[in-house]
């Protein structure tokens, strides 16, 4: 296996292991004891329901990727479930295929085993199970057809709530493994935008590691490898992705998701890295968008954000936070039936249910017999009918009255929404009306105290000098004229706000004496009452 794979001794050793272990176990599956017992349980009164019996013929078409675990594995298989299976082997220069063709003939019946060139006897294939590893596509049939989807492509999305180093590990690990070549090989790794930059220094970090350690490194199939390498070449020359690394292995920065290097199964040791922004974006904008089911799906993440992650996307198989190594090894499983992904084959796959029964029927079923034959007494149509009508049982599921997770975002949003808005259009509210207010308010009181016009001041003015010019009584104190504009009078009068001073000799009105503040020099010429009960002689 070394001398045609150039894989590394670890590798080698692995894969012998895997296939001796798929021999073991295929091998202690069988008791001999039971098989007897269920053969002859019918004889003995009593039902053989879970009966199965070999296909017949089983058709091994092997692939190229780890082959001695890839022949070795099925073969067992099918020979625990009592069939004939015919190995095709082409004429080739590879030393395993020389040493099966040695060893299997003298280890196995010839009733049971033979080694042929390709089989294309639509006569033959269609009378026994093929188990094909090299299609390109697998097939709906369940029971003809054993085909490896071998193009289904396999995912890694790596949250931010991962340990980025233990992931880093596991998928740089298993895509150089085995020069890249596994089918459960992760294409692509979705990447949280946040956590990119750390988890491409580490996966360059491991994958350095990991190939300073190696002295002899396996140099893949370039033919098999070309158009990965032709699609990173591309996507480069347009600007959609740069690669990192050495003539060993490359990690891929894809900037934009539609390269063809995040839409292909890849082959070699290329691994793309790709970014999302959400767990949402990364289920339903990358992997539900792929024209058929993943043959795998690798969620590194929390264990809650991984259970929404396996749930929602479409995979055969789901690993959380985790990549099993020997998953490595050996073909794709059949995605027609359950899959095991220990041994990628069961012994069910190659055989078919042949029940047996003897035992009566159970009550439940035997009143409809009872009906039919009508001469049983207390069988009736209507007693029949109350059996079927019968309510069933409480199952104690409980009701559909709790918010979803939609739900409970909306009113969360529109919460939060509320408690911004309307705060705002309260204070908006009573801002707005309370001007409103006062602008309804202003002109009266404007009006009040808008000074009066000319005519106003020139009508109060000559009220104010009748007023003033009738005389006043001769005692009211004041000051008198002596003569020749000359005061005389030892004190000044106490000004009043509704007094004033005159002569009776002359008959003048003399205004009271002006407070302290001084007048401004427009009152006098508009004849204004600056001071109440203050005239003005004009």
């Amino acid at each position: 296996m070394a001398k045609d794979t150039g894989a590394s001794a670890a590798e080698v050793d692995a894969e012998f292991y895997l296939a001796m272990e798929a021999v073991r176990h295929f091998y202690d599956g069988l008791d001999f004891q039971n098989a007897m017992d269920d053969e002859y349980a019918v004889a003995h009164g009593k039902d053989n329901a879970g009966r199965r019996v070999g296909y017949g013929l089983v058709v091994l078409r092997p692939t190229s990727h780890t082959r001695f675990f890839s022949i070795v594995s099925p073969l067992a298989a099918a020979l625990s479930a009592a069939c004939c299976v015919a190995l095709e082997l082409q004429e080739s220069l590879l030393n395993l295929d020389a040493t099966l063709r040695q060893i299997l003939p003298k280890a196995l019946d010839q009733n049971v085993f033979c080694i042929t060139a390709t089989i294309s006897d639509p006569t033959i294939l269609s009378s026994a199970i093929l188990v094909d590893q090299t299609s390109a596509s697998s097939t709906s049939s369940l029971t003809t057809q054993l085909r490896s989807a071998n193009q289904h492509r396999a995912i890694a999305v790596v949250d931010r709530t991962a340990d980025l180093d233990a992931a880093a590990k596991a998928i740089t690990a298993a895509r150089f493994s085995f020069g890249g070549m596994s089918p459960y090989a992760p294409d692509l790794v979705l990447v949280n935008e946040y956590v990119k930059k750390d988890f491409f220094e580490a996966c360059s970090r491991y994958a350095t590691l990991s190939f300073a350690r190696e002295t002899s490194v396996k140099r893949v199939d370039g033919n098999r490898t070309e158009a990965s390498r032709r699609a990173i070449q591309d996507a480069e020359e347009k600007r959609l992705a740069t690669s990192f690394g050495s003539s060993d292995f490359k990690l891929v920065d894809i900037k934009d998701r539609d390269a063809t290097i995040a839409n292909i199964k890849v082959n070699g040791r290329f691994l793309p890295i790709m970014t999302c922004t959400s767990l949402l974006d990364a289920v339903y904008n990358h992997t539900q968008a792929a024209d058929q089911p993943l043959l795998a799906g690798y969620f590194f993440a929390a264990n809650d954000a991984a259970k929404y992650l396996s749930q929602h996307t479409p995979a055969h198989v789901s690993c959380i936070n985790q990549i099993p190594r020997h998953l490595l090894v050996g073909p794709a499983a059949p995605t027609s039936h359950e899959p095991d992904l220990h041994h990628r084959y069961s012994a069910a796959m190659f055989s078919v249910p042949r029940p047996q029964f003897v035992e009566p029927q159970p009550d439940a079923l035997a009143h409809v017999e009872k009906l039919l034959d009508g001469d049983v007494a207390g069988v009736t149509a209507q007693s029949v009918r109350a059996l079927a009508t019968k309510p069933l049982t409480a199952t104690g599921q409980p009701r559909n009255d709790y918010l979803g997770f939609f739900e409970v975002s909306f009113f969360t949003g529109f919460g939060i929404t509320l408690s911004m808005v309307v705060p705002l259009v309260g204070y908006g509210t009573y801002f707005l009306g309370r001007r409103g207010l006062d602008s309804r308010s202003q002109p009266s009181s404007n009006a009040d105290a808008r000074p009066p016009t000319h005519s106003e001041a020139n009508a109060r003015a000559a009220q104010r000098r009748r007023a003033l010019m009738q005389p006043l009584s001769s005692g009211a104190p004041g000051f008198r004229f002596a003569g020749a504009g000359k005061w005389r009078g030892r004190d000044a009068c106490r000004a009043g706000p509704a007094h004033a001073r005159a002569s009776p000799d002359y008959g003048l009105a003399i205004p009271a004496a002006p407070k302290a503040e001084a007048f401004p020099p427009h009152a006098a010429s508009e004849g204004r009452n600056v001071n109440k009960g203050e005239a003005v002689v004009p």
